[in-house]
């Protein structure tokens, strides 16, 4: 029994190449039908934007390393030191002279309050003789010196009183001032502490924070010198080219060409033979397509030495296609060449073709002919089951009704007459025949628009 069905040849393995970002191709080193090795160089792209980008991130990287370096120097925390160092001497400075004021101007307080008070003793005294002069003679006695001395000793005190009160003022302003300035001095003092201290808990933490930095600089410009490198295209694998999209001076877009592979193998699904057809709709709702060998790749890389076939089945047919079966392949270009295969895959998922659900599989050729080339139609047949020394009827004679199956054969009077029998395999051509016929039983054919049937036909063995 087998089943059969058209595709087209591909190589085992098929690779879509290109560059990895677009730019103006300005050189190209291969042609279609060029053998390549592993590494070969096959073009080159303009490279003086990926450069450009190179050297700016380059300059970026090394002005994130010098302030790393000036991080791990530390001269913020020596710094912070010696701000320190200074608000302290200041400070000290500071008090010193801010006490100093004070006691001086506590002691002039103390000088005038001392006169003030001796003045004030003289001016009584004073008072007092006066006032007893009065008391005990006329009037006209006592304006004499008693008189003078009390207003001389009045002057003097009032003068005494008015240079304690100025100096005990100044006393209190001397230490509101001083309380300021040295709580300005304080401030300076602290603020520099702080600053210090900030240094020191930070420093770490800013070293890590700069250090990533730079990493992430190193890693742009490692991506923008893979983006130069990647203006020469190399050969992956070693191939045939078999398809160039672009010309020197054309500008390249990205490579974005990628491939249906068949069926367990590396090779593309072929747009071509019944593959040609397949519906664009269908294909796109399986993540499939049937385009032209290549698609949208620039350069396609095929391995011309071993073939395959890539071959949709009907879903009728392919539930019936497995792994290892043996396959017969012929070819609409060689005629007159045959060669045997094995099904290397089944794809488990189908695909639309003119509105018929199709499962590609993979069929290996076990041998290959220089004749054969890429792209050529190919039909193969499956060999699904296989029996020896069978009875076989031809299937155009095989009737089914009502659950049974018969044949027509002559009854005497050359009238066909139905005789059931237990059919086992069915092949393309013939159904197996397990009993109710017996070998060189003529059957007849149905015939339509035609005289009575006549026998046409003999049960065979095969």
């Amino acid at each position: 029994m087998k089943v059969a069905a058209s595709g087209a040849l591909t190589p085992v393995t098929s690779q879509n190449i290109g560059f990895q970002k677009g730019a103006k191709l300005v050189e190209l080193m291969i042609k279609v039908g060029d053998t390549v090795t592993p590494g070969q160089i096959l073009a080159r792209e303009d490279d003086y934007i990926f450069r450009q980008t190179l050297n700016q991130q380059s300059a970026l990287l090394a002005q994130q390393q010098a302030q790393l370096d000036r991080l791990i120097a530390g001269v913020t925390v020596p710094n912070g030191k010696d701000a320190l160092d200074a608000a302290e001497r200041f400070y000290n400075k500071t008090k010193k002279a801010v006490d100093e004021q004070v006691s001086l101007a506590h002691f002039n307080e103390k000088v005038a309050r001392t006169k003030y008070e001796e003045d004030l003793k003289t001016f009584r005294q004073a008072r007092a003789a006066y006032d007893a002069c009065r008391s005990t003679m006329p009037l006209p006695t006592c304006t004499g010196g008693e008189e003078a001395t009390y207003k001389a000793a009045r002057t003097t005190a009032i003068t005494s009183r008015t240079a304690y009160k100025t100096a005990q003022h100044n006393s209190n302003i001397a230490e509101a001032n001083g309380d300021v300035t040295k709580a300005n001095a304080n401030t300076l003092l602290v603020n520099a502490r702080n600053g210090l201290r900030t240094a020191r808990s930070d420093r770490p933490g800013s070293i890590d924070v700069q250090a990533a930095l730079v990493q992430s600089a190193r890693a742009a410009v490692a991506l923008a010198q893979n983006d130069v490198n990647n203006t020469i295209l190399r050969a992956p694998v070693g191939g045939t080219v078999s398809a160039i999209t672009g010309t020197v001076g054309e500008y390249l877009g990205a490579g974005a060409g990628t491939t249906a592979l068949s069926p367990g193998s590396d090779a593309a699904i072929p747009g071509v033979g019944a593959a040609a057809s397949s519906d664009a709709a269908g294909n796109a709702a399986s993540g499939l397509s049937a385009t032209r060998p290549g698609g949208g790749a620039f350069i396609v890389l095929n391995n011309l030495n071993t073939f395959q076939v890539v071959v949709p089945f009907e879903e009728s047919d392919a539930s019936k296609v497995s792994p290892n079966q043996k396959v017969e392949v012929n070819f609409d270009a060689v005629p007159d060449l045959e060669r045997d295969g094995t099904v290397l895959s089944v794809a488990p998922t189908g695909v639309n073709i003119s509105g018929v659900t199709n499962y590609y599989a993979t069929v290996l050729l076990t041998e290959s002919d220089p004749r054969l080339h890429a792209g050529q139609t190919a039909e193969v047949s499956v060999a699904t089951q296989a029996v020896d020394n069978v009875l076989l009827v031809p299937n155009a004679a095989v009737l089914k009704d009502g659950g049974q199956t018969f044949v027509n054969v002559p009854g005497p009077d050359g009238n066909p007459v139905r005789t059931p029998f237990q059919p086992g395999i069915v092949g393309d051509g013939s159904t197996q025949v397990l009993s109710g016929l017996r070998e060189g039983q003529v059957i007849q054919l149905p015939q339509v628009n035609a005289p009575p049937a006549q026998p046409s036909g003999t049960i065979g063995g095969g």
